[in-house]
């Protein structure tokens, strides 16, 4: 007898966004210590902020000048939502709070009594919250430092998995109010899933793109009651033949965007790198889609720990099919959360920390991290790394390097021999340091400082020294954030004469005078159909 109960899938406009006790979530809110201090340090401002005037952040929403900045795109008439945001953060995170003002406690701490002797008596002086979880160290400069024992963070009371969970709704175009600064409420229009990442249901959310199952097997894979099924219903679409991924015969790269950038070897292997993919909406440009993926990804490899490479959203969607994560060892400073450990904890079953230099092999695909310099405002992070992906095509995925330091890639040179290709990112106008880390500070930073010292990329006269110190065939800018998807993201929407393009202009024309094959990446591209240039108005 032919079954004839009817299969549906996910539609593909629906997004499953992950929160955070109310917010976008980030691997730094998945972090104990980060996620405490984010909470007091920047959550709480921005919301007693924006309860004082709604109409200010509405205006500044508007504002091109102001993207990105820290105001909630909501409109006055919610107020009433951040106010209760506000109250259940000042009831159900105490804890967090504590933990943060501990924080800042052992700093002060700290800085006053440790003077270049012992610390051993220091350590009855921390506050009760953090005993256990530091170590007080000087640097070899001298300077007192704390380094956290973070996997005993994840053991503890700190770490709070049922504050996590999602809002699924549909979209339509790529506009969303910035992922940093705006609280997502739920409404009738969003479906919240209340459980941790962990859990198998976001497995079921992320094989429904694909995979088509009945009504009465989603409700309960999802473990949904009767209206829940009922609502959830709206996100579901008739499954209809799909054609399958076309396998790669040979070594090829495609461009899903920003720095997002599938690699496929001959024999079958397939590495996806920093993977922040877009929802198919209509609107331009033309973009690679979770449906264009392979069934099966191998390797993911992670340049570095800021939420436009390491998106939650994009992970959970694909973890039931993802093999192994490979993310850069971290150093265990307070600005450096371990992302093997957030994605551990968040339901990964192999996430590999890699120390620079060193090899992994995947069937015939060769992968080796390198060193990462810059985008981090001279912080002691660690967990970065560019990589270099052998798949019989040899490229450099460079992310948002800063080539500070020529010498090093003229000593990388002779390790890592010739490259087909070398992605490298241009965000040479990035933002200050407070903008990412200034909730993670022991202290205000001086203004000019926090001007200057900025999460900066190479510009031409640093990227064509590093082309120059390598034997390069190819060119490719990428992680510019130019894409529309990217901006809830970024906070970035880039002008034809900013800094960054401009600067990229420039090296596309110093690459094309010695006949250098060099393209600015953008939407979706293939090494197949790479051209020598490519034109675009934004």
């Amino acid at each position: 007898m032919t079954d004839t109960t009817e299969l549906f899938c996910l539609r593909p406009d629906v997004v499953v966004e992950p929160v955070v006790a109310g917010w976008y979530a980030t691997t730094q809110l998945v972090s104990p210590l980060a996620h405490a201090m984010n909470t007091a340090f920047r959550h709480l401002p921005i919301m007693q902020s924006y309860i004082q005037s709604p109409q200010m952040h509405a205006a500044a929403v508007q504002d091109p000048d102001l993207l990105g900045g820290p105001f909630i795109d909501h409109p006055a008439e919610r107020a009433s939502d951040v106010v209760d945001l506000l109250e259940s953060t000042r009831g159900a995170q105490q804890d967090h709070l504590k933990l943060a003002d501990a924080v800042r406690t052992a700093w002060e701490t700290l800085q006053n009594r440790a003077a270049g002797g012992s610390m051993a008596d220091i350590y009855a002086a921390m506050p009760d919250d953090l005993r256990g979880f530091l170590e007080l160290v000087y640097t070899p400069g001298g300077t007192p430092d704390l380094r956290v024992f973070e996997a005993l963070l994840y053991r503890s009371a700190h770490y709070t998995p049922h504050l996590q969970g999602a809002l699924i709704h549909r979209i339509s175009g790529d506009e969303r109010p910035f992922s940093m600064s705006t609280p997502r409420f739920p409404s009738p229009d969003k479906f919240a899933l209340n459980r941790p990442f962990s859990d198998k249901a976001y497995d079921v959310l992320g094989r429904l793109r694909r995979e088509p199952m009945s009504r009465a097997d989603i409700a309960s894979a999802l473990k949904l009651n009767d209206a829940d099924a009922a609502a959830f219903d709206a996100f579901l679409t008739p499954a209809s033949p799909r054609a399958p991924v076309e396998a790669a015969t040979q070594s090829r790269w495609r461009y899903f965007g920003h720095a997002c950038v599938l690699v496929e070897s001959a024999g079958g292997r397939s590495v996806l790198v920093d993977p922040v993919i877009a929802y198919e909406s209509g609107d331009a440009p033309e973009r690679y889609t979770i449906d264009d993926l392979p069934d099966f990804i191998d390797v993911v490899l992670i340049t570095h720990n800021h939420p436009d490479h390491v998106l939650i959203e994009t992970l959970l969607a694909l973890r039931w099919k993802i093999g192994t994560i490979l993310v850069a060892r971290s150093g265990g400073s307070m600005v450096d959360p371990s992302l093997k450990s957030a994605l551990t904890a968040i339901g990964f079953a192999d996430v590999r920390e890699v120390d620079y230099l060193e090899a992994v092999q995947v069937g015939d695909v060769s992968i080796q991290a390198l060193p990462f310099l810059g985008e981090h405002a001279d912080l002691d992070i660690s967990c970065k790394a560019a990589w270099l992906v052998d798949a019989g095509m040899r490229m450099v995925f460079a992310a948002d390097s800063n080539n500070l330091d020529p010498v090093l890639y003229d000593r990388l040179a002779t390790s890592i021999g010739r490259l087909d290709a070398l992605f490298l990112g241009m965000e040479c106008e990035g933002a200050p340091m407070s903008w990412l880390y200034g909730a993670m500070l022991p202290f205000a930073v001086d203004r000019a400082d926090d001007q200057e010292r900025r999460l900066d990329g190479s510009n031409a006269t640093r990227a064509r020294a590093l082309i120059e110190s390598l034997d390069v065939d190819q060119v490719y800018i990428y992680a510019m954030g130019l894409e529309p998807w990217l901006k809830f993201i970024t906070g970035m929407a880039p002008e034809d004469d900013s800094t960054p393009m401009q600067q990229s202009e420039e090296l596309l024309a110093q690459c094309r005078q010695v006949g250098m094959q060099a393209q600015r990446l953008y939407g979706r591209a293939t090494s197949e159909d790479a051209v020598e240039t490519v034109e675009f108005d934004l």
